[in-house]
């Protein structure tokens, strides 16, 4: 039912359009030949700035579990508490995202019944549903005018950010590794010994990397080595990257690597709050749809965080 009634609403604004377009005495209004084209109108060219808003642009992926909270917080809702306290752009509260978000492309219900109610083929719709998000979100980076903030911790390769926005913000002239920043830790990775690790969780190098890219499945520390080697580092960071170069080269496996590396380490205190078990944060334990969290029915509300303190402490590997 509840995917009958949201393809009817994407319906009624396509009808919408088309009767505007034809009440136009002068033509300029046009209208969408079909249902699809008028849906990719919408990732293409309504607005993906608030005009009351600021500059800074908030991106997110995925989801994790905050020191203190009872459950998981997708990232997608931290970013729009902070984007509403703090004046962040982020993309689903734009004109353009906003919409899109209402008509829950990321639901297989929506999916099919814009096939099955309005005789469209559902390989269609589903492309659609990947496309309209690629679109959009290409848009929204492109228009970043200075640093911008991401609310991930690891970061997916076929997710909208890893695969899409930080590309584009990476090329950005106005953006780069070094205006990309990072609120949330990076968890720990247990297959890496922690000089590498903590390399990794450098603002400058946490954009350039993807969680495949050290999962022991999936690639091998020599094909890491590869990838680490061409990144674009800091001056500062040079001579750790070569070292770990060098130890990532030697080891066939991730276990190889920690024999190798391996040494007593002193457990991880937490200063502000003695004895207290923090949890790390939940990686992904399957591939996600086709939007990667776009466009999906909103599980909890957003949350509401203080205004910033006077003051900001710097964040990750700096604190």
């Amino acid at each position: 039912m509840q995917g009958s009634e949201t393809a009817l609403r994407m319906y009624t604004d396509w009808q919408a359009q088309v009767a505007a377009a034809t009440a136009d005495p002068e033509g300029k209004q046009k209208a969408a030949p079909d249902l699809l084209s008028y849906v990719e109108g919408v990732a293409a060219n309504e607005p993906v700035t608030r005009a009351d808003r600021g500059e800074a642009r908030a991106f997110w992926s995925w989801r994790s579990q905050p020191e203190g909270a009872p459950r998981e917080v997708g990232h997608r809702f931290l970013a729009q508490a902070c984007g509403e306290s703090r004046g962040l752009q982020v993309l689903e509260d734009t004109p353009a995202g906003r919409k899109l978000d209402s008509y829950w492309l990321g639901e297989r219900s929506v999916r099919e019944a814009l096939a099955r109610d309005y005789q469209l083929k559902l390989p269609d719709v589903e492309a659609l549903a990947t496309q309209v998000w690629k679109t959009v979100s290409g848009r929204y980076a492109d228009a970043a005018q200075g640093p911008v903030v991401a609310f991930a911790a690891d970061i997916g390769a076929d997710s909208v950010l890893g695969a899409d926005e930080l590309p584009r913000l990476l090329a950005h002239a106005e953006v780069g590794k070094d205006n990309i920043k990072f609120p949330i830790d990076m968890p720990r990775h247990g297959q890496l010994p922690p000089e590498i690790d903590g390399l990794l969780g450098d603002e400058t190098l946490r954009s350039q990397w993807r969680m495949e890219d050290i999962d022991p499945g999936r690639s091998t520390p020599r094909q890491f080595a590869e990838k680490l080697g061409a990144m674009d580092v800091p001056e500062r960071l040079k001579e750790s990257r070569e070292a770990a170069v060098w130890r990532l080269g030697l080891a066939e496996t991730y276990d190889e690597l920690n024999a190798r590396a391996k040494t007593s380490q002193p457990a991880a205190v937490n200063e502000f709050l003695p004895g207290v078990d923090v949890r790390p944060v939940v990686r992904p334990a399957a591939p996600r749809g086709p939007t990667a969290g776009h466009g999906i029915l909103n599980p909890a509300a957003a949350l509401t965080l203080p205004p910033p303190a006077p003051q900001q402490q710097p964040t990750g590997v700096e604190r």
